[in-house]
């Protein structure tokens, strides 16, 4: 899906700019989720405009009644999609952070051919498809450094395109990505392979059934093969730190606010 859809041609995101949209979209549904992401955002506004879409800090509405209603659109609908394609960045914030916690928020963009300005995961540049498709939040000291660069790709095309080289044949060049996706036993629109869901629960399976032959051969022979070692899952294994504030430190943010 990185490279099935086009990005809009310039000339219309530029139009899109002259009327009066910003550079910078905030697509959300969930506030005071533990990335703290609001907080952050909030602050950035103060440099750069940033339209806000959802239930946090909105300050726009999207364009249709039934788009507006969670009941009736999903974020896969298509007139939504060709909506939020307009926008040349996409706040992408996770509401954790999470190793392995990738979610829309970062997929999206990519395949409308926006360059998301991401905060989540630690690994997120192990799976990009290459080192300058993604601006990183935590790259920057300051929402204000993060407000220029992101100024300053908005007002040079040239710039702005080489974050959408990956969309060209030849333009993932991430060796790791791609060597993960020719091993891994599942596929997406793929006909020969399991969908990830089927191919999740093929990787359960296959271990389970490894775990009853080693328990029956320890049943078999006990003093020859060891008892298998549990596999119990614990919160350690999400890898997700305990939540900071999005912009500043503890002590800056009113009891109250906390």
């Amino acid at each position: 899906s990185f490279v099935r859809r086009a990005p809009p041609p310039p000339r219309e995101r530029a139009e899109w700019r002259r009327r009066g949209y910003a550079p910078l979209l905030y697509l959300q549904s969930h506030c005071d989720v533990p990335a703290d992401r609001d907080r952050y955002v909030r602050e950035l506004m103060r440099y750069i405009p940033v339209d806000s879409y959802g239930k946090c800090l909105q300050n726009r509405e999207l364009p249709t009644a039934r788009l507006q209603d969670t009941a009736t659109a999903t974020t896969e609908d298509p007139e939504l999609l060709a909506f939020l394609s307009r926008y040349k960045f996409h706040l992408a914030m996770e509401n954790a952070i999470c190793n392995d916690y990738m979610t829309e928020k970062l997929w999206r963009p990519m395949h409308l051919g926006a360059v998301p300005v991401y905060r989540g995961s630690p690994s997120v540049r192990d799976w990009m498809p290459n080192n300058h498709s993604i601006i990183l939040i935590d790259d920057f000291e300051s929402p204000q450094k993060l407000a220029e660069f992101i100024d300053f790709l908005d007002k040079n095309d040239e710039e702005y395109m080489k974050f959408l080289e990956y969309k060209q044949p030849g333009g993932i060049t991430n060796q790791f990505l791609l060597n993960s996706l020719k091993r891994r036993e599942w596929g997406v629109n793929d006909p020969l392979l399991p969908n990830y869901l089927n191919g999740f629960e093929c990787f359960v399976c296959d271990h389970e059934l490894a775990r009853l032959d080693a328990e029956k051969a320890h049943m078999a022979s006990p003093r020859d093969v060891p008892v298998p070692e549990p596999h119990i899952a614990q919160p350690s294994h999400m890898n997700c730190p305990v939540p900071t504030p999005g912009f500043g430190s503890v002590e800056d943010i009113p009891e109250n606010d906390r």
